[in-house]
C-alpha cells in the first residue's frame, strides 16, 4: 500500500550483487535438477540471470545470452523450470505473452530502451525446436522483434525467449557447470552499474511549491492507470525506459518542497509526501467519479495538494482529516501487522477507509 518511488539504480545493483554471492554458494556446481542452456548459436556474453526457489529449494533458472543491451539483439535467454509445463492452451499462451512483457521491461530496465508493442495480436504457432539432436514441439509466441517459446523436455519444462535470432536457429543442451554463468552475472551487474553512474540526471519542468507537488502526483496516477490497464487485460504492467530514475527526481523534489514550506526535514517531509501521493493513487482506485468525472479528478488532486502542502481549509476538509486518520491508524499497524493484513483491511472495507469513501463521495455530490 505505501506508494514509493523507485530505488536509486545503484542500490539496486548493489544489492543484486549480493544477491549474486548467496546464489553463489548455493549453485555451483548446479540445481537439483537438470538445466538447460543455448548450445547454437554461439552467443557472449552468457550469465545467470535469475534463479527462483520456492521455500528452501531451487525451482527455476535462467541463463542469458548475447547482448543484453540493443534492442535488435541477438539475446536469446533459456529458463529452466522443475516440474511439467501448462498444458492449458489458453494459459499457456498468456503465460508467452508475461514473457515477452517480461523482455520488452528488462530492455528498458537494463538498457534504457523502450521497445515499443506493435498494434498487431502475438501470433501462435506450434514450431519444433532441438534439444541436443532431439526436435521437440513446442509452442511459440512472436510479438513484433520478440519470440517466445515453451517446451517439455523430459521432467524439466523450458522456456526460451530472443530477439535477433529466430528460434529455427536455436538448438539447446544441458549445463553441467553454472560457475562460468554466475561470473557472468557478476560481469554484468559490473557494466549495469557503470551504465547508471554515466547517465545523466533526468531534467524536469521547472516547478514549485504545490506544482511540484502536481508533477509527482500526476506521473503517479499515470503509471497507476497504466498498471491497472494492464492488469485488467491480463498482461505485465509495462515499464518505460528512465521512468524510474525521473519519478525519484520528482519524488524527491517534492520532499524539498515540502520540507522548505514547512520548515520540517526531509525525513518528516517524505512522510507527508507519502501520505499524499498514497491519498490520491487510492482515490482514483477506490473512487469511481475521480476517473469518470475530469472536474471531479481535477478539484479533488487541488484540493489535497493544497490542504497538505500549504495546511489551506478546503471544501474536502473531511475528506482530508479521514485519510490523515485512516493513514495514522495503518502506519501504526504497519508496524505489527503483515502487508497482506494491511491490503484486506483496504478491500474489505474497514470503518476508517469507508468513512473516508463516505466522505468523499458527499464532496462530490455537492460539487
Amino acid at each position: 500500500m505505501r506508494q514509493v518511488p523507485e530505488p536509486d539504480r545503484s542500490e539496486w545493483v548493489a544489492r543484486m550483487r549480493e544477491r549474486a554471492r548467496l546464489d553463489a554458494e548455493e549453485l555451483v556446481p548446479r540445481p537439483p535438477f537438470r538445466v538447460f542452456g543455448l548450445a547454437e548459436p554461439p552467443l557472449r556474453p552468457m550469465a545467470l540471470a535469475e534463479a527462483g526457489r520456492v521455500g528452501s529449494g531451487w525451482e527455476t533458472i535462467t541463463l542469458a545470452y548475447g547482448n543484453w543491451a540493443d534492442r535488435a539483439g541477438p539475446f536469446i535467454s533459456v529458463t529452466s523450470t522443475a516440474g511439467p509445463a501448462d498444458t492449458h492452451e489458453h494459459d499457456a499462451k498468456a503465460d508467452l505473452a508475461g514473457v515477452i512483457d517480461q523482455e520488452r521491461n528488462r530492455l528498458a530496465d537494463h538498457a534504457g530502451v523502450d521497445d515499443e508493442e506493435p498494434a498487431e495480436p502475438p501470433e501462435y504457432a506450434r514450431e519444433q525446436l532441438f534439444v541436443g539432436d532431439l526436435a521437440v514441439s513446442g509452442l511459440v509466441c512472436r510479438h513484433g522483434p520478440v519470440w517466445v517459446a515453451s517446451l517439455q523436455v523430459g521432467e524439466v519444462s523450458v522456456t526460451v525467449s530472443g530477439r535477433g535470432s529466430g528460434p529455427g536457429s536455436v538448438r539447446l543442451g544441458p549445463v553441467a557447470d553454472l560457475e562460468p554463468y554466475l561470473r557472468g552475472r557478476n560481469e554484468m551487474l559490473g557494466q549495469l552499474a557503470e551504465r547508471h553512474r554515466q547517465q545523466p540526471p533526468p531534467v524536469l519542468e521547472p516547478a514549485e511549491g504545490v506544482a511540484a507537488y502536481r508533477a509527482l502526483a500526476e506521473a503517479a496516477l499515470e503509471s497507476q492507470s497504466r498498471d491497472v490497464a494492464a492488469l485488467h487485460a491480463g498482461r505485465a504492467p509495462r515499464h518505460r525506459a528512465g521512468e524510474g530514475a525521473v519519478m525519484h527526481a520528482l519524488w524527491q523534489r517534492a520532499v524539498r518542497e515540502q520540507g522548505g514550506i514547512s520548515g520540517i526535514d526531509a525525513y518528516q517531509a517524505d512522510e507527508i509526501v507519502t501520505r499524499v501521493v498514497n491519498h490520491l493513487t487510492h482515490l482514483q482506485e477506490q473512487a469511481p467519479w475521480f476517473t469518470a468525472e475530469a472536474q471531479l479528478r481535477e478539484a479533488a488532486i487541488d484540493e489535497t495538494l493544497r490542504h497538505a502542502v500549504l495546511g489551506e481549509d478546503v471544501s474536502s476538509r473531511v475528506a482530508q482529516q479521514a485519510w490523515a486518520s485512516y493513514w495514522a491508524h495503518h502506519m501504526s499497524l504497519g508496524a505489527h501487522q503483515s502487508s497482506s493484513v494491511l491490503r484486506a483491511e483496504l478491500e474489505v472495507g474497514g470503518p476508517l477507509i469507508t468513512v473516508w469513501l463516505e466522505a468523499w463521495s458527499a464532496w462530490a455530490g455537492h460539487r
